[in-house]
């Protein structure tokens, strides 16, 4: 099964990206590198001998996310690109509100659009 990975670089979503990897799914990252590092497909590779598909993209991109979805055929989502930082949350939040909450309007409209 191919699953798209939103934030899939992030602490929570590389993880979850080797547990898949060791299940025999396919995941496909798709993250803004806001929070991470592309060094970290090497640790993913390093951990369980494959390294995934990368896709660096906003989550607010909706043509990205439907090219992205349509390209590797991807069967499913698990959303992880949202931002979380408390302190950073009080000094922006509009830029948390747009990543968080409409960002994931836009990734749902566009699983949509691409019949995921």
């Amino acid at each position: 099964m191919k699953v798209l990975v939103t934030g899939g670089m992030g602490y929570i979503g590389s993880h979850t990206c080797i547990q898949m990897i060791e299940a025999g799914m396919t995941p496909v990252i798709l993250d803004n590198l806001y929070n991470s590092k592309p060094t970290v497909l090497e640790r993913i590779e390093k951990v369980c001998g494959a390294r995934p598909e990368f896709i660096e993209a906003d989550i607010r991109d909706k043509a990205a996310l439907v090219e992205a979805m349509r390209a590797h055929n991807i069967e499913a989502v698990i959303h992880f690109a949202g931002l979380k930082a408390v302190g950073e949350s009080v000094e922006k939040p509009l830029e948390y509100y747009d990543n968080n909450v409409n960002g994931t309007l836009v990734l749902v409209d566009a699983m949509r659009e691409a019949g995921v």
